[in-house]
């Protein structure tokens, strides 16, 4: 399409300032916009907001995030983003899975249905405003109790980050949750869970999602020796010590653990495969099983459940 010079301006502005290009509205500019849309040169992830095909794709889906509320702030200044937006915000970990182009901000006024559909108004008596990268956001533990409505093994991964990361304390979001007026068990059972020593938000997703199974909470990060190397003890990311001194493990690989060999410093695929198998062969010498959780076993409940039940881990519901 041929080059519109004022579309040019807009969008190289907007990525200077990584944030997403605003339209016009219902002039040659907005028209321009809407027809290089409808060609794919542009992308539209939220209503008057752009930004070229090729530098969206380039983006992660947080970034993407945070170039949408980029051109909201300017649009918006009196918008205090909050839930999961905020939760993005603030570098919580959480699952991809969840973005899906909605963006949620704290309102005391009624919510009237005139909004768009990627607008979602969290209604507050009182907005606890916050500040991050210089975003307006509502506190670390208000947003802690408004993801508690996100499913429990997605929401248990944000609480994990954000106690991991020290943003927050379990005080701050039993203070929130009493005296805000929401819906206080699921706040409550998350944090009966939520543990800081999760290292990541996979790890912490097939955690919920084996609590949610009724499997018995394991341990994190539970250590056992390497003879080869003494000072680098191995670790399991879920372990379980049976009363009849069974010792059950389980890991949950992402195919990242193998496939990434990009980098020519790393080592070989081979030599992790290798490595694998050595500490797997030590770990069985220490009367550990471990049995071997996948992206695929964690969203099937039928196959999770199998596949514990088979390793021996005991049920509690």
């Amino acid at each position: 399409m041929r080059k519109h010079d004022r579309v040019s301006r807009l969008l190289e502005e907007a990525e200077r300032e990584h944030r997403c290009a605003i339209g016009g509205i219902n002039d040659s500019l907005y028209y321009a916009l809407r027809r290089r849309v409808d060609s794919l040169e542009l992308v539209c992830p939220y209503p008057n907001l752009y930004a070229s095909s090729q530098y969206w794709n380039s983006l992660t889906l947080d970034e993407r995030q945070h170039h949408v509320v980029g051109a909201l702030m300017l649009r918006h200044p009196k918008w205090t983003f909050a839930g999961l937006t905020a939760a993005c915000i603030y570098g919580f970990q959480h699952s991809y899975s969840l973005h899906d182009g909605t963006v949620h901000i704290a309102s005391t006024g009624a919510v009237t249905g005139r909004d768009h559909k990627r607008l979602h108004r969290i209604y507050m008596s009182g907005i606890p405003q916050w500040q991050c990268r210089g975003i307006p956001v509502t506190s670390p533990a208000r947003t802690l109790v408004d993801c508690a409505s996100l499913p429990f093994s997605h929401a248990l991964a944000i609480y994990d980050s954000a106690l991991r990361m020290r943003r927050v304390t379990d005080g701050d979001i039993r203070t929130i949750a009493l005296t805000s007026g929401c819906d206080e068990d699921p706040v409550l059972r998350l944090l009966r869970y939520a543990d800081p020593g999760s290292e990541n938000g996979g790890e912490s997703v097939t955690r919920g999602r084996i609590i949610e199974c009724g499997f018995a909470v394991p341990s994190l990060q539970v250590e056992f020796d390497n003879p080869n190397n003494p000072d680098m003890r191995y670790r399991v990311d879920y372990c379980w010590r049976l009363y009849d001194g069974r010792i059950i493990a389980a890991e949950y690989d992402g195919m990242a653990k193998y496939a990434d060999v990009s980098n020519m410093n790393r080592a070989s695929l081979q030599a992790k495969l290798d490595y694998e198998r050595r500490r797997e062969r030590h770990l069985k010498e220490q009367h550990v099983s471990v049995v071997h959780l996948f992206y695929e076993d964690v969203m099937n409940p039928e196959r999770l459940t199998a596949k514990l039940m088979d390793a021996g881990v005991p049920k509690i519901q």
